[in-house]
């Protein structure tokens, strides 16, 4: 049996530790399991290529301990849509509907499974690109004041046309240029006031 833990960002497997960009579940997974993947991916391609991205749940979970069987004969509906609430408990933005409006579940070239477009408040679909944990650099949340970069295409500021800092326009006060989450933690909806 293989324990899987994910500690302050380090992924603990049986006794080895890898730097992870997330949390997940302590799970435990008997031995033999984990090629599920390969086997889901047969008919499900789109997520097999997400599943080889560098930041995806392959690094802590295999499909049946996210997605349950609900019918033996495979097909639509075999498995069962979980709630990412079941293993994590962040909040999500006040203006995002769910976890997924940032993160793809199953893996991203992104940091932390963030999606590499989301849909503005206003129905447009952006890129963003977010590879370090970085507020206000070429691949942190914020693109503002980052030179060669666009202000207003950073996660953090996609959305943003109304907030005191970083609006998608590209507008707004001077701000810290740290990792956002650290005074806009995950835990309180990315709110301020840490």
């Amino acid at each position: 049996m293989r324990r899987l833990l994910v500690v302050g960002g380090w992924l603990l497997v049986g006794g080895a530790a890898t730097l992870a960009f997330g949390f997940g579940c302590d799970e435990e997974e008997e031995e033999g399991e984990g090629d599920d993947a390969e086997e889901c991916g047969t008919c499900h391609t789109d997520v097999a290529g997400a599943w080889q991205d560098p930041s995806s749940h392959r690094l802590v979970l295999d499909c049946p301990i996210c997605h349950a069987e609900v019918a033996e004969e495979e097909g639509p509906g075999h498995r069962s849509v979980p709630d990412c609430g079941t293993c994590h408990s962040e909040r999500t933005h006040p203006y995002a509907i769910g976890c997924l409006f940032c993160h793809d579940p199953h893996g991203s070239p992104n940091a932390f499974l963030l999606r590499t477009s989301v849909v503005t408040p206003d129905g447009t679909r952006v890129g963003v690109r977010v590879v370090v944990p970085e507020g206000a650099s070429a691949g942190g949340l914020v693109r503002a004041g980052v030179p060669g970069e666009d202000a207003g295409t950073g996660l953090c500021e996609v959305c943003h046309t109304t907030t005191a800092h970083y609006r998608n326009d590209g507008t707004g006060a001077p701000h810290d240029t740290a990792w956002c989450p650290l005074c806009h933690g995950h835990q309180d909806g990315f709110l301020p006031g840490r």
